[in-house]
Order: structure tokens, then C-alpha cells, then sequence
């Protein structure tokens, strides 16, 4: 693994940490995780978080519906491009 990819990894890290050290975690919570991943500058890789199951919680079809746009926008982050973003923000905006 390149020295950047590492640093990445470790940008992320305290994320993974807060989502696999909390079983029982609300939406809400879920939610501010992924707020504060992707809004940290220094974070820039985001399946391995996706892949937690407390993130992947978010799917229950039990999850209110104003939390589960937050899924989607991690899912952006890991896996989509900026047109995706665009198109996403767009349709939740109308």
C-alpha cells in the first residue's frame, strides 16, 4: 500500500472506530458520523467506512426517511463522482 493511500486509511480510521465501537447507535448518530467524515478535509476514501454495519444499518427499511439520504450521500462519496452529487442535490432540492 502506497504512503498516501495509508494516510487516507488513517484520516478515516476514527470514523471506523466510532462505527464499529457503537452497536446500538441511533440515525442521528449515523448521520453525524457520516456529516463529520465527509466534511473532514483530510478524509478521502470512504468504502471502508460504508461497509460497517452500522452505517449499512441506515438500509433497515425502519430508518426514518430524513436519515437515509445520508447513506446515499456516502455512497457518493465512496464510490460516485460529482455529477451524482449534482444530480442528487438537485432532485432532494425540488
Amino acid at each position: 500500500m502506497d504512503q498516501i493511500h495509508t494516510r487516507a486509511i488513517e484520516a478515516l480510521q476514527p470514523f471506523i472506530h466510532l462505527a464499529n465501537a457503537n452497536s446500538a447507535t441511533s440515525p442521528r448518530f449515523v448521520a453525524n458520523l457520516i456529516t463529520n467524515a465527509t466534511s473532514n478535509p483530510h478524509t478521502y476514501v470512504f468504502a471502508e467506512l460504508l461497509e460497517t454495519p452500522t452505517i449499512q444499518a441506515l438500509r433497515s427499511p425502519n430508518t426514518p426517511e430524513e436519515f437515509q439520504g445520508y447513506l446515499t450521500l456516502l455512497e457518493i462519496f465512496a464510490w460516485g463522482t460529482w455529477q451524482d452529487y449534482q444530480s442528487k442535490h438537485a432532485s432532494s432540492s425540488s
